[in-house]
């Protein structure tokens, strides 16, 4: 359930490139240092984990350390920069070459599973390659907003050794707190002056100028940027706060690379920004793109759910013309019926004894459901990920590949049971046997 679904709407949706802000208020973006992998497989020599420089991911270093098997390493590096020529990896195929081939060949020549976070992107390298994210919105706000990787690198560690059960762990989360009437006054006052405030300490800025934009699209918005809370911090919930003190405009808060939305229609903004969150997951997670770039594409997002119909669907077709009443087929639909709520009452001693075992079977199936959810996602983020290169090597994916990894990703967020998440990873699985390129 943690693995990339190759992030979908949370549902998570197939990671790309990072996506950009528009053009208007673009900002240079900091080249991060590179990772040196060839110093990396020396430090593995001696330590379990290594970290590089200039990595941000933090992580409970107890719970990990438990859950890393005998034969599972961690290598955590900063953030890969935008991929394109002229940055660090002027394009997959070059990222692959440097960091992604040499780590897989140390783990394969040593017979050992190699976990690695580049930024606060995790993959697994070894028998088992999965990429591990969020499963829920909660998750998602834990390793953003805190750069806090633990859930994701427990589960990947858990995989390589028992893929079965892997995902039955709880990892405490930090829950949001309210703000005091006094820090609503405060921020409240610091929008009414200024749309775009960027608190203290925000290493990632918010161009001032993105409340035109958002104008542009006929948006008002009022944007609070603050930066990553330490690890056990409370986030401070302002936005439905600030939405009472501004009803009529949009309200986005970053906290680190966390970002709240609060609107009117709220069950759109939400979808607004879990869209943005899916659509450039590998941008955020893997890349570091901007905050700004994700608060362009939630805008952008917004327009259209605000001005159209989200996710149109053919209409139904004509129903079955209605029929004249039938006493006789009446009589002996409801036949059945009688005679089986008959047998429920005779049977009243019988039907406490199995109401009293539908709990059980409701948690056995709670637990199936996990572990085939995470099954599913494995094989749909492994898949996703060989499109994934595929596309950025400038190649075309093999359709019948493309044609499964899109199923499965529609039946995932349909099926409800473990039977049905099996179909799902099937399908998946189906996509990974054919060649990708076409």
């Amino acid at each position: 359930m943690r693995v990339l679904k190759a992030l979908a709407g949370l549902l998570l949706a197939g990671g790309v490139a990072a996506g950009v802000a528009p053009q208007a208020v673009a900002q240079p973006q900091e080249r991060p240092p590179k990772l040196d992998v060839q110093q990396a497989i020396r430090e593995l020599a001696d330590q379990r984990i290594h970290r590089a420089p200039g990595a941000v991911a933090t992580f409970d270093e107890d719970l990990v350390r438990s859950a890393l098997g005998d034969d599972t390493w961690l290598v955590v590096a900063p953030y890969t920069g935008r991929i394109e020529a002229g940055n660090n990896y002027a394009d997959g195929d070059a990222h692959d070459e440097e960091v992604s081939r040499p780590l897989r060949e140390w783990a394969e020549k040593n017979h050992r599973n190699l976990i690695l976070v580049e930024g606060i992107s995790v993959s697994l390298h070894g028998d088992a390659g999965i990429m591990a994210t969020a499963a829920n919105i909660p998750e998602l706000r834990q390793i953003t907003a805190y750069l806090d990787v633990t859930i994701p690198v427990v589960y990947a560690a858990r995989y390589a050794d028992d893929e079965d059960t892997a995902a039955d762990f709880d990892v405490p989360l930090t829950a949001p707190v309210r703000p005091t009437t006094a820090q609503v006054d405060d921020l409240a006052a610091r929008l009414r002056a200024d749309r775009v405030h960027n608190a203290p300490g925000r290493d990632d800025p918010i161009d001032p100028r993105m409340a035109q934009v958002a104008k542009k699209y006929g948006i008002d918005v009022r944007i609070a940027a603050f930066p990553a809370p330490a690890r056990g911090e409370p986030i401070v919930d302002y936005a439905p706060e600030l939405l009472k003190r501004f009803p009529d405009d949009v309200i986005m808060v970053a906290t680190g690379r966390w970002l709240d939305v609060a609107a009117r229609e709220q069950a759109k903004a939400d979808s607004a920004r879990d869209y943005a969150y899916g659509r450039f997951e590998i941008g955020s997670f893997r890349q570091g793109s901007l905050m700004q770039d994700r608060v362009g594409t939630v805008l952008e997002r917004l327009q259209s759910l605000l001005r159209n119909t989200a996710y149109g669907r053919p209409q139904p077709p004509p129903q079955p013309r209605p029929q004249p009443y039938d006493v006789r087929q009446t009589i002996n639909t409801f036949t059945p019926w009688v005679l089986l709520g008959s047998a429920l009452v005779l049977g009243g001693a019988g039907l406490y004894s199995w109401r009293r075992a539908r709990a059980d079977r409701a948690d056995v199936e709670r637990r199936a459901m996990r572990r085939e959810s995470a099954r599913a996602m494995a094989k749909i983020g492994a898949l996703g990920a060989r499109l994934l290169a595929e596309e950025e090597r400038g190649e075309t994916p093999n359709a019948a590949a493309a044609e499964r990894h899109a199923t499965a990703r529609h039946l995932y967020d349909e099926a409800l049971t473990a039977e049905a998440m099996a179909e799902v990873t099937a399908i998946a699985e189906e996509g990974l046997a054919v060649e990708v390129s076409a």
